[in-house]
């Protein structure tokens, strides 16, 4: 009895939220030109691909910008969204949500992975930017399906792949690398590791 009235105690003046959830979330960051400066309400945090603990914040989304010499600068803020586990705050709103709210742990990032596509000084972002976007947002979200149709020679996801790349042309080149890369790009132990390794094949958008 005595430990759950220091666990009550304990909710109540930490927040529960705060307790469950913490005040700050992990973001990974990643870009088609790594590394890349990361920096964060103005602060440098370190070069992608990066990982880093970004302290929950009330309200507008913290700023994020990428910089890198001979590339245009990027900046978009971090998307927050109410954190769900704020529901199982069931002490009063002064005692407890106030200091939930103060600490920013009712909200959390999301998405919690980043992956930027950077242009050039002297590139325009047309139409095969939009294909580079496409190529990239397409891998990221399908990794692992592709990686698993790879390994038994073929699938839904790796024909879009290839759909992908060629543009409805020749598949034959592109498929030829495939097959003689398997393993390595097997090998791949994230997503962001996996688009980088088919775009070593120089045939990608």
């Amino acid at each position: 009895m005595k430990f759950n009235i220091l666990i009550l105690i304990s909710m109540i003046l930490t927040g529960c939220a705060t307790m469950f959830s913490g005040t700050s979330d992990e973001i990974t960051f990643s870009t088609n030109a790594d590394p890349v400066r990361v920096y964060i309400d103005g602060l440098n945090v370190g070069e992608t691909p990066l990982k880093v603990a970004v302290e929950k914040k009330v309200g507008k989304g913290r700023v994020v910008r990428l910089e890198k010499d001979g590339y245009k600068t990027e900046e978009f803020n971090l998307r927050n969204k109410f954190d769900t586990v704020a529901i199982l705050d069931i002490t009063s709103v002064i005692t407890s949500g106030g200091i939930d709210v103060i600490t920013g742990a009712l909200m959390e990032y999301s998405p919690k992975q980043y992956h930027v596509e950077m242009l050039k000084d002297n590139q325009v972002a047309l139409v095969g930017h939009s294909k580079q976007i496409q190529f990239a947002s397409f891998v990221l979200t399908n990794a692992e399906p592709i990686k698993e149709n790879l390994a038994v020679g073929g699938g839904e996801a790796l024909d879009a792949l290839i759909l992908l790349v060629t543009s409805g042309k020749s598949s034959y080149k592109f498929s030829k690398w495939l097959t003689d890369n398997t393993q390595v790009i097997l090998s791949a132990e994230t997503s962001e590791s996996l688009l980088t390794k088919l775009r070593s094949s120089g045939m990608t958008p």
